[in-house]
């Protein structure tokens, strides 16, 4: 069955008007948001320097756009927020209490160096799903100071469940202090829990984000990523996605995931394009599972299949570079770019953010605009990389 597509508008994001970026996409009964911030129609930030205050108003924000979707915060099962000030995040949290209800999302709360405009301290990225269903929202005992705050370890509806990771005990205590790779490790332990919480294995795992608080950290990453996965075929490897983040929630943390279960049917399905430089890991360039449509994008950079940086400096070739690559992915799982319906865009400068969307008006043609989330990142995989490109799509069948 075909899915219906609606992209949706909002008078609170007006200054999206012109850009390849809606404030979101439903498709189904999944509704992917924007990043949400506190700024007025026009564009202009609103109350720079008060984060209770930002809080409100990106919560607000975040509420008008799933209205205008047909959905409302009670549908929310994942959130991606972005923080400025990391020492801010326990208000933004004790904020989104008050808006978010049956129920709490899986949330990941990370340290950014800016968004597209100066003042913003704070970006809400969401996902909802609506149905007749009830929401699972999981908290393993593993996890159990997590049930004093907003959050869920694990939220989802139907067949998929979103994960947030950390490496601490029940507690809250961060576990393997000083060490990157051990904490890597506690949280792959975390999202095997929580999935199988649900029902699920690591097997049903078709996408993991991990951000870094030290971005030399990731090689510990994906030396655990690698051992986790070393029986894995390529052809059915999860996709991984690594960003810089200047802090955590906690001090001390050094690692935290957000990763992507679907328990549709089936195994895994990776597609790895040749130009991919970890074509060789099990780590795909898209993965999703043989019985869903979700498909999830690992963040695209701009270095060939032998790891040569292209484009050095460039940051309209490097953007271009990525884009091809994701609609190469989506090629290979029978789809389009159009199939697209949610960016994340990382900078290691943010001022780039409009040579990116600029490019991305060759891909996204008006009526195949996704939901946008630019944020500045502290540092990528390689020191070269000037942005990273994560994205999810929708196929219309499976």
């Amino acid at each position: 069955m075909e899915l219906t597509r609606q992209r949706i508008d909002v008078d609170h994001l007006q200054w999206l008007e012109g850009l390849p970026a809606r404030a979101a996409v439903r498709v189904g009964e999944w509704v992917f948001v924007s990043g949400q911030v506190s700024v007025d129609a026009s564009g202009a930030v609103q109350d720079g320097g008060d984060p209770r205050a930002q809080a409100h108003r990106a919560f607000a924000g975040l509420q008008a756009t799933l209205e205008a979707a047909g959905a409302s915060p009670a549908d929310v099962v994942d959130i991606m927020s972005f923080h400025l000030d990391a020492r801010d995040i326990d208000v933004v949290l004790d904020v989104g209490r008050e808006y978010l209800s049956g129920g709490f999302p899986a949330w990941t709360p990370v340290g950014m160096g800016g968004s597209w405009a100066s003042g913003i301290g704070l970006v809400v990225r969401a996902i909802a799903c609506l149905g007749s269903e009830d929401k699972r929202c999981l908290v393993p005992d593993e996890l159990a100071w997590l049930r004093d705050l907003p959050v869920s370890a694990g939220c989802g509806r139907g067949q998929l469940l979103f994960v947030s990771a950390w490496a601490t005990a029940a507690d809250g205590t961060v576990l393997a202090p000083g060490d990157p790779e051990g904490q890597a490790a506690a949280a792959h332990q975390q999202i095997a829990r929580v999935v199988g919480q649900a029902g699920g294995s690591m097997d049903d795992v078709i996408d993991l984000c991990s951000f870094h608080q030290d971005p030399r950290g990731m090689v510990g990453g994906e030396a655990v990523h690698l051992r986790t996965f070393a029986d894995t075929p390529l052809a059915e490897a999860p996709a991984w996605t690594a960003i810089g983040t200047p802090a955590l929630l906690r001090l001390g943390m050094l690692a935290q995931y957000r990763a992507i279960g679907d328990l549709s049917p089936g195994t895994r399905l990776a597609r790895t394009p040749e130009g991919l430089h970890w074509k060789h890991q099990p780590i795909s360039g898209g993965t999703r599972k043989s019985g869903g449509r979700l498909v999830a994008i690992a963040g695209e950079v701009a270095s060939d299949g032998e790891g040569t940086i292209i484009g050095p400096g460039d940051a309209a070739g490097q953007a271009r570079y990525a884009f091809d690559r994701i609609a190469e992915v989506m090629e290979m799982h029978g789809g389009s770019i159009r199939d697209v319906v949610e960016v994340t865009s990382f900078h290691k400068d943010i001022r780039a953010w409009e040579i990116v969307l600029d490019v991305a008006r060759d891909y996204f043609p008006a009526g195949a605009e996704p939901a946008w989330t630019p944020v500045a990142t502290t540092g990528l995989w390689n020191p070269g990389y000037l942005h990273e490109i994560y994205a999810l799509a929708v196929l219309d069948s499976a």
